[in-house]
């Protein structure tokens, strides 16, 4: 998407906002029906409600709507798989308490497959998709047709230390060979990488894997999709593993983990989310090493696995559904909508972190200054990769987590025939899982 006038980005905002509050309600087809004690229908929201500053954006959309819903914030765990089970037991048990529902994005082909999340359809579905980056939109498809709603996204980026790369490389194999030199050099040379075994690990070989144009299910999620590119995948993590330059407890590491790894003056490059530059600078607050590290932390865009080809980052982020159950849809995508307009976006953004799905939100004066990492994040959204849709995601993901650990025990040709095996086993209702 090109630049608009700041006057030509408010208009649009203006008139998405309106059609998410109006017109999209009239042509969804959607009926409402129910409400609370004031007779005002109340829109449960389950997921995301606890995100620093959320219940601002909450409060105001009550405002806007003027009486017509009133949205509720709910607590859930603070770990995606309580998130998941606790929405899943309510679901299956068709409660109609839940009625917006905050989806991790590898949660959508599961839910809409369930029945338990409504399609988005006609005015709708062009209002949420209006302005939205085309992979985010991918992660809320299931067949072909959307069932959820993007709220926020978010990629990976490389992080290094300026003092000792002045050049941050472009490649995993330059970064590998950058980091030998400054071992060889007597300094700081770690590689840091979530290699322990959750979700985290998926997160990271997905990304190598569709960076070599590979995948593990095919669009049905029929098929075990593991082949040579799976093998290249495998091969890289292995040569990373045992290349002497990765963390000594790479098999133990989570983002935490990581972001230690940086911020004691371990590591030279680091793979992470954005919230780095954020919580570095907050960290060097009170601790003078860490001010050391945020002043000399440099960022780029993820390393490619093949020199000139563009890297395909792994999407994180959540999307929105419409509860099958709830007993006054309307109201809950009219909620849905005005909660992800581009100007509350930009609020999570500023106040709890949370990446923006509205690419028009990328050039906002007010998300540059606190995002200078940004274009590098718009650059790798606008190509990223999703991690395997499949409505048997979640065994997908153990099956990854388990068969590549650790790392440097991968026997790349003997790890991908097992995890093709294991993988299709799990799609035809065989096996017992990891």
């Amino acid at each position: 998407m090109t630049d608009r006038p700041a006057s030509s980005r408010r208009t649009r905002r203006t008139r998405y906002a309106a059609r998410g509050l109006a017109v999209v309600l009239a042509a969804s087809g959607l009926a409402a029906c129910g409400g609370g004690d004031d007779g005002i229908p109340v829109v449960n929201l389950y997921g995301g409600a606890a995100a620093a500053g959320f219940d601002k954006i909450i409060a105001d959309c009550n405002a806007q709507a003027d009486g017509a819903y009133r949205i509720v914030g709910n607590l859930l765990p603070s770990d995606a798989d309580g998130q998941r089970e606790q929405l899943v037991r309510r679901l299956a048990a068709k409660d109609d308490g839940l009625d917006l529902i905050g989806m991790d994005v590898v949660w959508t082909a599961e839910f809409a497959e369930a029945g338990w999340v409504r399609e988005i359809t006609g005015a709708a579905k062009e209002a949420a998709e209006e302005g939205t980056l085309e992979p985010t939109i991918a992660t809320a498809e299931w067949k072909d047709k959307l069932y959820g709603i993007p709220k926020h996204t978010n990629v990976q980026l490389l992080w290094y230390r300026k003092s000792l790369v002045p050049t941050p490389p472009t490649t995993w194999d330059e970064m590998i060979d950058m980091a030998k030199q400054l071992k060889a050099d007597g300094k700081p040379y770690e590689i840091g990488f979530t290699g322990s075994q959750y979700e985290g690990y998926v997160v990271g070989f997905n990304t190598i894997l569709s960076s070599y144009g590979g995948t593990l299910v095919n669009d049905e999620s029929t098929q075990a999709t593991v082949d040579g590119k799976t093998v290249d995948a495998l091969a890289l993590i292995k040569k990373f593993a045992t290349s002497g330059v990765a963390s000594a407890s790479l098999s133990n590491s989570q983002e935490p983990e990581v972001f230690a790894q940086m911020q004691q003056g371990r590591a030279a490059f680091i793979l992470n989310w954005p919230y780095v530059l954020s919580a570095m600078r907050d960290a060097g607050s009170g601790d003078p090493k860490s001010q050391e590290v945020y002043d000399d932390l440099g960022y780029a865009p993820y390393p490619s696995v093949v020199e000139g080809e563009t890297p395909k980052v792994t999407l994180g982020g959540m999307n929105y559904g419409i509860s099958t159950y709830s007993k006054h849809p309307r109201e809950t995508l009219d909620a849905a909508m005005c909660l992800r307009t581009p100007e509350h976006q930009l609020q999570t953004a500023l106040e709890a972190g949370d990446p923006p799905v509205a690419e028009a939100v990328y050039t906002e004066p007010e998300f540059t200054e606190a995002y200078p990492q940004g274009q590098d994040m718009l650059t790798e959204l606008q190509v990223a990769s999703s991690r395997p849709i499949s409505p048997l995601y979640q065994n997908i993901s153990t099956i990854v987590s388990t068969t590549l650990s650790p790392p440097a025990q991968i026997q790349p040709e003997q790890t991908a025939r097992q995890l093709k095996s294991s993988i299709q086993d799990a799609l035809e209702g065989k096996g017992i899982l990891p």
